[in-house]
This record gives C-alpha cells, structure tokens and sequence, in this order.
C-alpha cells in the first residue's frame, strides 16, 4: 500500500467537508407576508416584509478608461445605476437579513449577526 493509496480518500474526504461548509448566498427569505428571492422587485418585497431597519441608497456612473492621444482617458457611460440595500430585522432569535437591489430589483440576499 502506498502513501498516495491512504491519503487519497482523506483528501476526497476533506475537500467535500469543505464544500459543505462553505458559506453560500442565500437564495430566498422568508418573510411574514411570503418568500422573496432574487429577481423580485422593490415593491414585491415591501408587500412581502415590510418597511426595513436600514436603507441606504448609492448611485454609480460605470466607466471605462479609453487611450485618446497616448493618454488615458475616464469615459462615463450614459446610464447611472442605482444600487439599494436593506437591512431586514425579524426579532432578537433571527439574523438580520441584507437585500442588494439594482435597478429596483433583488440582485443578492446575505445573512447578517444576529441582534445584540
């Protein structure tokens, strides 16, 4: 039996550990008035859970650097877009829940620490 015939398994075993483990975004939340998960829209989430803890609003203006006369160059892309994020808080048992909107919908859901 070699070396490479032992660790083998052991390392099948570890990576799928790993695997398991890992943190992963979360898919969808469960409100009072239903679920939410990615793709949904601003409104369908306050009718869902209500008013958020936390709101905080960023407007962007994508660019993309351009050579004009050897030199480089910021151009702005005509359209803004606009990224939101709430902060959800379902009572001290819960974690806190953080949606990322862009463009008035739900681009990702992430799971907080639990209230202090």
């Amino acid at each position: 039996m070699c070396l490479q015939d032992v660790w083998r398994p052991t390392l099948r075993s570890l990576l799928l550990l790993l695997l398991i483990l890992a943190p992963a975004g979360v898919l969808a939340l469960r409100c009072a008035g239903g679920l939410v998960s990615q793709g949904d829209h601003k409104v369908e989430v306050l009718a869902a859970c209500g008013d958020p803890l936390f709101r905080e609003q960023v407007v962007e203006y994508p660019f993309r650097v351009r050579e004009l006369g050897g030199l480089p160059h910021l151009e702005y892309m005509p359209l803004a877009v606009v990224t939101e994020e709430w902060v959800y808080e379902f009572g001290r048992q819960r974690f806190r829940q953080l949606l990322r909107f862009r463009n008035n919908r739900v681009t990702s859901i992430e799971t907080l620490s639990k209230p202090r």
